[in-house]
């Protein structure tokens, strides 16, 4: 097994492995890589950013904050295989193989990550633009250790340069780098941050949604520093704005590409107790007495966590926590599953974000219905999949998200996925327990007397009625049913 890179984590948890995410590694680079033509370095398509609008919890900013860590782990992996094979496709449909190196890119790329928080607005600048150029020369001067000193002296510097290009250069040449590689986090925020920049909200066309407007000014300003052919973009944060690849980006003339950012397999969980250090010792040192356990324990987890990154963590620290206070291991054959469901609660009070929605009416029950339905089926979508219920569009990968299901992507598909804990959190609220009843107690207690309330209730009852009738078929007839010609009928 080849070395991990670590780094600190949750108190008591000193060493967290990086758990193999090779595949969204690489395809960070392929879209890097498929902004140029084939001879040279000039444009042939739109220049392309990386994205992932994940649910909380699922490793979008682990990824980013360990990019150059993830790379130097697969430039070590690199000695048994030279070079990896990527592909681009340029715009005649020809595909043309470039050959890159791990550990050409863990050598020379430059680090900057930061969020679009509160912070952002304190950039002594009135002017987005130059804001976002600020945050931008500030993160690199923190993410790669300058002191207070040289952190002002160096930012005064780049700001003073006379265009974005210059300005990408100057930080790449004074960190003798190639490449930048910027993660911008909490990409929700942006909204935030239109009370402090108006040209956010600045309209130049007629938008049939006001919302989307920042998201279309931000992509503008984005696209001026991918034009440098220098700059490696990758957006973390989930936002309806940019759910999917039919997204908002159009309009300022680039393109997204979505990470798929899959939750942990069970190789990936055995790995995580292996490696994962918790004062002193590996998870499974803690928590398991034999390795004949590992197995039975892994798909356990796997079962109760989904393999989601941030429940897997806390669950793991739970049981080290309370394996710590007893001084031997707590997992048996026959406690087991006991074990784990008794850590539930504590587990479930450091991930809310996965349970309650913002607006808890009645149009986000049937959403609910909708995504809950369709996990319980195993209904196969398109990534770009949109849903309309009660008058409201909404990609289904971030509606998704929206109620702490995730999604399997499996190539230009998905499905909707969940997990023990999070159904069994949703069983304590009584908003969520309605959505699994045949018929709400009152319905028409909740849905105000305007034509709209009255149309959302009579797609709740369709709804109803067409799974009583689906889930009739399915126990009633031998035939299989094609659950990816499913959604079609809700359009």
């Amino acid at each position: 097994m080849a070395s991990q890179e670590i780094r600190i984590s949750l108190p008591g948890m000193t060493k967290v492995p990086l758990i193999d995410r090779k595949e969204d590694i690489c395809s960070i680079l392929q879209t890097y890589f498929h902004q140029f033509s084939p001879v040279g370095k000039n444009f042939n398509i739109r220049p392309s950013a990386s994205f992932s609008p994940h649910i909380f919890g699922a490793g979008k900013s682990f990824v980013g904050q360990n990019f150059l860590e993830f790379l130097k782990k697969f430039a070590e992996e690199e000695k048994e295989q030279k070079e990896t094979e990527v592909f681009n496709k340029s715009s005649s449909g020809k595909i043309d193989a470039k050959i890159f190196s791990w550990k050409h890119f863990a050598e020379n790329i430059l680090l900057v990550c930061f969020e679009l928080g509160e912070s952002f607005s304190r950039a002594p600048f009135p002017r987005f633009r130059k804001a976002l150029m600020y945050n931008i020369a500030m993160a690199t001067a923190q993410c790669n250790g300058m002191t207070a000193r040289e952190i002002v002296e160096f930012t005064d510097a780049a700001m003073k340069q006379p265009s974005v290009s210059l300005f990408v250069q100057y930080l790449l040449e004074q960190f003798q780098k190639q490449y930048l590689f910027l993660m911008i986090d909490e990409l929700s925020h942006l909204s935030y941050l239109t009370k402090y920049y108006s040209e956010l909200t600045m309209k130049q066309f007629i938008e049939p949604d006001a919302e989307y407007v920042p998201f279309r000014k931000f992509f503008r300003f984005l696209r001026d520093l991918l034009m440098t052919g220098k700059v490696i973009v990758y957006l973390a944060g989930r936002t309806s704005q940019i759910s999917a690849r039919m997204s908002d980006a159009r309009s300022s003339s680039m393109s997204l590409d979505m990470l798929r950012l899959n939750p942990f397999n069970l190789n990936d969980i055995n790995e995580y107790l292996e490696l994962a250090i918790y004062s002193g010792k590996t998870l499974k040192d803690w928590l398991l007495p034999s390795d004949g356990l590992q197995h039975r324990f892994a798909e356990l987890l796997k079962k109760k966590t989904g393999g989601i990154p941030l429940i897997l963590k806390n669950t793991l620290v739970a049981l080290a926590e309370k394996a710590a206070d007893l001084s031997q291991p707590v997992i048996n054959d026959d406690n087991m599953e006991s074990v784990l469901d008794d850590i539930f609660h504590s587990v479930v009070r450091k991930t809310t974000t996965f349970i309650v929605p913002e607006i808890l009416d009645s149009a986000t029950l049937l959403r609910y219905q909708f995504v809950l339905f369709n996990y319980q089926l195993g209904t196969v979508f398109p990534i770009n999949f949109a849903i309309t219920l009660c008058g409201t569009t909404t990609y289904l990968m971030d509606l998704v998200a929206t109620f702490g299901f995730y999604s399997e992507v499996l190539g230009e598909e998905f499905k909707i996925g969940c997990c023990e804990f999070i159904l069994r959190a949703h069983s304590n609220y009584k908003f969520f327990r309605e959505a699994t009843e045949l018929f709400p107690l009152s319905p028409f207690s909740y849905i105000p007397d305007t034509s709209t309330a009255k149309g959302v209730f009579f797609e709740f009852v369709f709804m109803k009625i067409f799974r009583f009738r689906l889930l009739t078929f399915l126990h009633s007839n031998s035939s299989p049913i094609v659950h990816s010609a499913i959604p079609g009928i809700f359009q």
